[in-house]
C-alpha cells in the first residue's frame, strides 16, 4: 500500500531546521483515483497541472503526469531553496473551478522546503475513497530542539480513521491517543517517531527514525548580557547639550542619571543596564546607516572625546554600551566607493559588486538591487545610495575586522548590533540567507571574541523563527531580534484575542535558540511605535511590556516608549527628539529640534510621568528593577503554565533550586475570577504550601497557597489588564502521599457534596479545604477506622478549592472545583 505523506520523509539523524541556503527539487504527486472512480476525471483527455507562488499561479504551466498509469500524477521541479515556504493547488484542465480546496473554502496548500528529498503525496482535493484504510502521517514544524522543550505534533493521517496512537521515543508523554499532542523532550539525543492510524479495514504504521534531535541547553553558561536590559537611543533625538536642536554624547551623558544613576538601592531612575547607539559614524543623511567612515564618530553628535567621556561615565554606572556596526554596505560618499565608481583601475573596485549590464534581478520586497552608474551597475540591496561591500575581497575583509577591533579594543566598546545580517554574501540570484554569509558570521566571531572575549553581536535577521536561528547557532552571532515574537505579543495584545497563539510562538522559540539567546522587544526605529499601535489605551502598553520584560531572553526598549511617544512611518516621524518635560521643545533642547515634536508631548513626558505613581514610565521601571533583581526574571529557565481562560498568560520562571517567579497576566479588559492553572508539563514543584509575594505590589501577598501534587493552583481574581509577578518561597514541604494511600474524590467538579475514600482503606486524620488563595474554609476530622465521607461543599461560592487531607506521615493536597 503506497502511504500518503503530508510535509513528511523519512530524514537522517543529521537534518535539523537550520535553513541552508541550498536548493533543492520537490516532486509533487497527487492521487485522482477516487475522482476516475466516480467518473469525475477520465485519465484520457483532462490534464492536471500546478498553480503556486513559485510559477506566478499557473502562469508558468508545470503539468503533472502519471507514466505508470496508476493513477497518480506527479511532476518534479527544482529550483527551491531550502528553508523557504512555498502554497499551492492542483488544478483540473488549467481552470480554478472550486475543487482543490479544503474545509472552509479556498486554503492554500503550504510546504516549507526541507534538505534532502521533498516527496509530496496527495489525494485531490482531499478527497479519498470511503471506507479506505488508515493511511498515517503527520506534521511537526518543529524538530530539532534544545532540551525541556515541548514539541507540538499534528495528526494529518487520511482515510476513515477511527482512533490513533502515538509513540514517542524519550518523550513524555511516551505513548498519547489525542490526535494532536504536545510532547515534551528533557535528554539529549536523537528520537523516532510513531503514528499508528486505525480503523475497520486494518491500521497504518509510520515510524520516522532519528525524527527529533534534542540539544543539552547549558542553563549555566550565562553571559552577562543576559543578565542585562537594553535601552535603544537614536543620539540625534534623545538630548542636546549645546543648543543647535540636534542630540549629541554629551547630551546623553546628561541624561544617565535618568537611565540608571549607578546606585542600586535606589529604584527612581529607570534601572537599564545596557545602552544600544544607532549609528554613530559620519554619514551623509539624518540616520547614519550609509557610512563614509567606519572609524569616525558624527560631527553633528561631538567628537571621539565626547563620546569616550560618555563611555567611561556609562561603565561607571554598570552601563554597558553597543554601537551599531553596518558592515553590509557603506554610502555611495564612502571614498573607497568614490574611488571605485570613478575607475575601472581603482584598488577599492572590487570591494562592491559591479555588472556591465543590469542583471534585471528585483530584491526581496520587490525593489531595485541593480543601479546604474558612468562606470557600469552596481549592486544596493537597499538602495541605490547604500552599495552592498564585496566580501569576496580580502582586503575589505581585513579592513573591516580591523575597524571592529578599533572600537572594541582602542575604544572600549561592549559589543555590536549587527545591520542586515542576512545579506552579507549573494549566491547568483538568491540575495539572503547563503550558507557564504552564515560562514561569513563564524569567522566574524572567531575574530572579534579573540579581541575581546566577553564583547557581543546582536543580528538583525528580520525574518521568521526558524530562518533566523542559524544565525544563532554554531558559533556565529551571539543572538539576533525575535521579530515574530514581538509581533504575536502587539497582535495579542491589541486585540485582546487568545494567548493560545502567543504561548505557542514563545514555546517555540525557547525550544529552538540556545538557552536565553534572542532579543525581546516590542517596536524599534524601523517599525511604527508601540503608542499608535495601542492607540490611547495604556493599559495595553502596560500589559505588553509585562509580557517581554519577564520573558526569557534580552530585552530592548526604544526610547520614548516608556513615556507612550507617538510615531509612524515616514522613519522621521518615528525618530523624533526624546519628550524630557512640558517645556517649549519639550525640553529635548534650547533651540527649534531637528525634527518637529510629537503633539502630544505635553502630557506624555518625562516630567509630567515621574511624579504619577501609576504612570506608564513608572510601570517601566518597576518591571525593570524586579526583572534586575531577580535571578529567575534575567536568566531562568521558562514553564507554561495553563490557564482555565484563554484570556490569561501565565508562566513560569525558575533559576536554580531555590528561585521561582509565576507571572500572571490578563490580556482582556474584564475582571476574571476563580482563575486556576495547571503547568504544560514541569513547573512549580508539587506537594508544597507556599508563600507568594507579589513584587509589582508589595502590599498585596498571598500566604500559604497550596500547589497540588501536579504543580497546579489558583488565583481568586484578577483585574482586568492586570499583571502578577509572584516570588514564590516555600511554607511548608508535603510528602507524598505514601503508596499506601490512593485518595479518590467525586465528583470533581461538584455541586452541593463531595465523597472522598482511600480504595478500602483508613482516611488520614483530618481535613483543609481552602479557597483558591490559601485561606480555611472548612475543616473537620476522620474517625481512625473510617473507609470513606462525604463532605458538604453547599455552602461554598463557585471556584477552585483545594482540599487537604493530613495523616501521620502524610499530607496531600487535590484540586476541587466547585461548580
Amino acid at each position: 500500500m503506497k502511504r500518503f505523506l503530508f510535509l513528511l520523509v523519512a530524514l537522517s539523524a543529521a537534518t535539523s531546521i537550520a535553513v541552508q541556503a541550498q536548493t533543492v527539487s520537490i516532486t509533487f504527486g497527487v492521487n485522482m483515483n477516487y475522482l476516475i472512480e466516480q467518473g469525475v476525471f477520465n485519465p484520457a483527455g483532462a490534464q492536471l497541472d500546478l498553480a503556486g507562488t513559485f510559477n506566478g499561479w499557473g502562469n508558468t504551466l508545470d503539468q503533472l503526469t502519471d507514466s505508470d498509469g496508476d493513477g497518480i500524477y506527479t511532476k518534479t521541479i527544482g529550483g527551491f531553496t531550502v528553508g523557504t515556504t512555498i502554497q499551492f493547488k492542483f488544478r483540473r484542465n488549467g481552470a480554478w473551478d472550486g475543487t482543490e480546496e479544503f474545509p472552509g473554502g479556498g486554503s492554500n496548500r503550504v510546504y516549507t522546503v526541507q534538505s534532502g528529498a521533498n516527496e509530496l503525496e496527495y489525494w485531490y482535493n482531499d478527497e479519498l475513497p470511503p471506507n479506505s484504510p488508515a493511511q498515517a502521517s503527520f506534521f511537526t514544524d518543529i524538530r530539532s530542539v534544545y532540551s525541556n522543550a515541548i514539541v507540538g505534533f499534528q495528526n494529518t493521517s487520511a482515510g476513515d480513521v477511527t482512533g490513533v496512537k502515538w509513540l514517542f521515543e524519550g518523550g513524555v508523554p511516551s505513548t498519547s491517543t489525542q490526535s494532536n499532542p504536545m510532547v515534551q523532550y528533557a535528554t539529549p539525543g536523537t528520537y523516532d517517531v510513531t503514528l499508528i492510524a486505525m480503523n475497520a479495514n486494518g491500521s497504518d504504521t509510520l515510524t520516522i527514525t532519528n525524527f527529533i534531535e534534542v540539544k543539552a541547553r547549558n542553563t549555566s553558561d550565562v553571559s552577562w548580557w543576559n543578565e542585562t536590559v537594553f535601552y535603544e537611543i537614536f543620539v540625534r533625538s534623545f538630548f542636546d547639550s549645546d543648543g543647535d536642536g540636534i542630540g549629541d554624547f554629551n547630551g546623553i551623558t546628561q541624561k544617565l542619571d535618568y537611565l540608571n544613576d549607578g546606585n542600586p538601592d535606589t529604584d527612581d531612575d529607570l534601572g537599564i543596564t545596557g545602552i544600544w547607539l544607532m549609528p554613530i559614524h559620519d554619514s551623509p543623511s539624518y540616520h547614519g546607516y550609509d557610512v563614509t567612515d567606519y572609524r569616525s564618530i558624527h560631527p553633528d553628535y561631538g567628537t571621539m572625546e565626547d563620546f569616550q567621556n560618555f563611555l567611561d561615565a556609562a561603565h561607571a554606572r554598570g552601563i554597558r554600551v553597543i554601537i551599531d556596526f553596518v558592515m553590509n554596505h557603506s554610502s555611495t560618499e564612502h571614498p573607497w566607493f568614490q574611488s571605485a565608481v570613478n575607475s575601472f583601475d581603482s584598488p577599492f573596485r572590487d570591494w562592491y559588486r559591479w555588472s556591465a549590464n543590469d542583471p534585471g534581478i528585483s530584491g526581496p520586497w520587490g525593489q531595485q538591487v541593480w543601479h546604474n552608474s558612468p562606470t557600469g551597475y552596481y549592486y544596493g540591496l537597499f538602495w541605490g545610495g547604500m552599495p552592498d561591500l564585496d566580501y569576496s575581497n580580502p582586503d575589505l575583509k581585513a579592513e573591516m575586522f580591523d575597524a571592529a577591533d578599533f572600537w572594541l579594543d582602542e575604544i572600549g566598546i561592549d559589543g555590536f548590533r549587527l545591520d542586515a545580517v542576512k545579506y552579507i554574501f549573494e549566491d547568483g540570484n538568491t540575495l539572503e540567507n547563503t550558507q557564504t554569509t552564515l560562514d561569513f558570521w563564524n569567522e566574524f566571531r572567531t575574530h572579534y571574541k579573540a579581541t575581546k572575549p566577553d564583547a557581543f553581536t546582536v543580528g538583525e535577521a528580520w525574518s521568521s523563527t526558524p530562518q533566523v536561528v542559524p544565525y544563532v547557532e554554531e558559533d556565529r552571532l551571539d543572538y539576533c531580534f525575535e521579530f515574530d515574537l514581538a509581533g504575536t505579543i502587539l497582535y495579542t495584545v491589541n486585540e485582546g484575542v487568545s494567548t493560545d497563539i502567543l504561548r505557542q510562538q514563545i514555546q517555540q522559540v525557547y525550544n529552538v535558540y540556545p538557552h536565553l539567546e534572542w532579543g525581546t522587544f516590542l517596536t524599534n526605529h524601523d517599525q511604527d511605535r508601540v503608542k499608535d499601535i495601542f492607540g490611547d489605551n495604556l493599559n495595553k502598553n502596560r500589559t505588553a511590556a509585562a509580557i517581554y520584560l519577564t520573558l526569557p531572553g534580552v530585552p530592548y526598549l526604544y526610547y520614548g516608549e516608556e513615556v507612550g511617544m507617538n510615531g509612524t512611518k515616514p522613519d522621521p516621524n518615528i525618530r523624533r527628539p526624546m519628550q524630557w518635560s512640558t517645556a517649549q521643545h519639550a525640553g529635548f533642547s534650547t533651540s527649534v529640534p531637528w525634527q518637529q515634536l510629537n503633539p502630544n508631548y505635553p502630557l506624555y513626558n518625562v516630567a509630567a510621568m515621574e511624579g504619577n505613581d501609576n504612570s506608564l514610565l513608572n510601570w517601566y521601571k518597576k518591571l525593570i528593577h524586579v526583572r534586575n533583581a531577580e535571578p529567575a526574571l534575567n536568566k531562568g529557565e521558562y514553564y507554561s503554565m495553563i490557564p482555565n481562560s484563554d484570556k490569561v498568560l501565565c508562566f513560569v520562571r525558575t533559576y536554580g533550586n531555590n528561585e521561582q517567579v509565576v507571572v500572571i497576566i490578563n490580556n482582556s479588559e474584564q475582571n476574571l475570577t476563580n482563575l486556576y492553572f495547571e503547568p504544560e508539563f514541569q513547573s512549580l514543584p508539587g506537594s508544597v504550601t507556599v508563600r507568594l509575594e507579589d513584587l509589582l505590589e508589595e502590599a498585596n501577598t498571598i500566604e500559604q497557597l497550596p500547589i497540588s501534587f501536579d504543580g497546579s493552583f489558583g488565583l481568586s481574581e484578577l483585574e482586568g489588564r492586570g499583571v502578577r509577578v509572584f516570588k514564590v518561597s516555600t511554607v511548608t514541604n508535603v510528602d507524598a502521599p505514601s503508596a499506601e494511600h490512593t485518595i479518590q474524590v467525586f465528583p470533581n467538579p461538584a455541586s452541593d457534596e463531595i465523597r472522598i475514600n482511600d480504595a478500602g482503606k483508613p482516611l488520614p486524620a483530618q481535613y483543609q479545604l481552602l479557597d483558591a488563595q490559601g485561606r480555611l474554609v472548612q475543616s473537620g476530622t476522620f474517625e481512625a477506622t473510617q473507609l470513606s465521607a462525604t463532605l458538604d461543599v453547599s455552602q461554598q461560592a463557585r471556584g477552585v478549592y483545594f482540599l487537604q487531607l493530613i495523616g501521620k506521615n502524610t499530607r496531600q493536597t487535590i484540586k476541587i472545583i466547585k461548580q
